[in-house]
């Protein structure tokens, strides 16, 4: 069983998969759709279809440090709804908090450029909620 994590972004989508076990998140691909819900969802149903095994989706939720829905939610939430509508598997959201800093500052340690790290970084975060998930899942 693989699970897929989603870090959702107006412009960009982060994509990470989960080993086959369901133990580590590994990066998978980051789909740019220019702020529109039915593309982003045309293109993830395109990579989608090219897995096997996927039997749920972590989605990152975007609150805002003190805990509150940040303005981005309402968005998510929409997204969500056409994933669960699309494919018919459970989506559940993940506290997406820091994931993309986390991710931004592992990459400057190791000196990758401003480039590749914009390149990269929404499948970095999408690890980080997928990771997220799957720890929480451990302790369940």
């Amino acid at each position: 069983m693989r699970i897929l994590g989603i870090d959702y972004g107006k412009k960009r989508i982060g994509v990470s998969i989960s080993s086959k076990v369901a133990q580590m998140a590994l990066p998978l691909a980051t789909i740019e759709h220019e702020g529109s819900l039915p593309k982003a969802m045309m293109l993830l149903k395109k990579k989608f279809l090219e897995l096997k095994d996927i039997k749920e989706i972590a989605l990152g939720w975007p609150l805002l440090m003190s805990g509150e829905q940040s303005p981005m939610c309402k968005e998510v939430l929409q997204f969500k709804s056409l994933l669960e509508a699309t494919f018919k598997i459970p989506v559940y959201l993940v506290d997406e908090r820091l994931t993309t800093k986390i991710a931004e500052d592992s990459f400057k340690s190791i000196g990758i450029s401003r480039k590749d790290r914009t390149a990269h970084i929404d499948q970095a975060a999408a690890v980080n909620i997928l990771n997220t998930f799957l720890d929480k899942k451990k302790y369940l």
